[in-house]
């Protein structure tokens, strides 16, 4: 499989615009050239892309998947194309993070105001980013430092834990389930159930936890854990969840231990063998200590609200 560059350039335009005609407007070119760019792009990865609905071109579940590695190629370029500028112009090094979602408000937020505030001298870029992509950045030195969920490649890194706690069983404040001291997968089996995603360290626990089980739970609802808590206080369901998410969520929520205990732990990473920076040293501690702050002691073993 050997893709070309203007194939890959005129299928991002495509994904982006919206049309051919606004891809063609893009890349200064004729729609027929754009349509054979797309099309040849087809037959080499063996991908139907787009789907024509009427006068539109929908794009399909798997384009939308392979755009966002086309965007990740991207971004490598742009990072590359802004440092070289900023070797150019002789500007200071940009610090690069990327986090979790469940931790950027208002841990990393906080942090970022409380250490670096009004300093100028310090370019940042900060990137919301799932645990395995931050993993890979991390380890090509792309980002200086990542905040992750725990993983078996900790001992592979620099790592700092932030914080650690037990997974609890969120819920609207009037469910049926509200006033349990602990919930099991058998408490479970008519409810639909909402999930964090398949690469998380939870969902591989708890995915253990639930085939011990002669049937699974009534249905499942599988997204963020920021979001199993929005649809958990809503009353969609209940989320199993992380103390850490569900304070992040800051939802109109009860939850409850769940049991058999899944422990749930943020990580600080850097590069091996990278340079110490000491304004990344004092964002590591101060998230660390705000962690500490805020959820430590909200997992007491008995129904609480966030």
């Amino acid at each position: 499989m050997r893709l070309k560059p203007r194939q890959v350039e005129a299928f991002r335009s495509v994904m982006m615009t919206g049309g051919i005609t606004a891809a063609a407007d893009a890349m200064n070119i004729t729609q027929p050239a754009v349509s054979r760019l797309i099309r040849d792009l087809e037959e080499i990865v063996e991908i139907t892309l787009f789907e024509r609905i009427g006068i539109r071109l929908v794009p399909t579940t798997e384009a939308t998947q392979l755009f966002r590695e086309v965007e990740r190629l991207y971004l490598g370029l742009d990072q590359i194309a802004q440092a070289a500028d900023d070797i150019r112009r002789h500007k200071n090094i940009v610090l690069r993070i990327a986090s979790v979602t469940s931790l950027v408000r208002p841990y990393l937020h906080q942090a970022i105001i409380d250490v670096v505030g009004s300093r100028l001298d310090i370019p940042l870029v900060i990137d919301v980013e799932n645990s395995r992509h931050i993993w890979d950045m991390v380890e090509k030195n792309r980002y200086d430092l990542g905040f992750v969920f725990s993983s078996p490649r900790m001992a592979d890194k620099s790592a700092v834990l932030l914080h650690g706690s037990n997974a609890v069983a969120a819920m609207a404040p009037g469910h049926r389930l509200a006033s349990r001291k602990v919930i099991t997968p058998a408490d479970l089996l008519d409810e639909r159930v909402l999930i964090p995603g398949r690469n998380s360290p939870l969902r591989l626990a708890l995915d253990r936890a639930l085939s011990k089980e002669d049937h699974q739970p009534a249905s499942t609802m599988e997204t963020s854990m920021l979001n199993c808590c929005y649809f958990a206080a809503s009353g969609m369901g209940i989320g199993i969840v992380d103390r850490t998410s569900l304070h992040s969520a800051g939802a109109d929520i009860i939850a409850v231990p769940f049991e058999p205990k899944i422990e749930v732990s943020y990580f600080a990473i850097r590069p091996s063998g990278g340079q110490r920076i000491a304004v990344l040293d004092d964002i590591v501690n101060q998230v660390r200590a705000l962690m500490n702050t805020q959820v430590s002691g909200e997992d007491s073993g008995s129904p609480s609200a966030p």
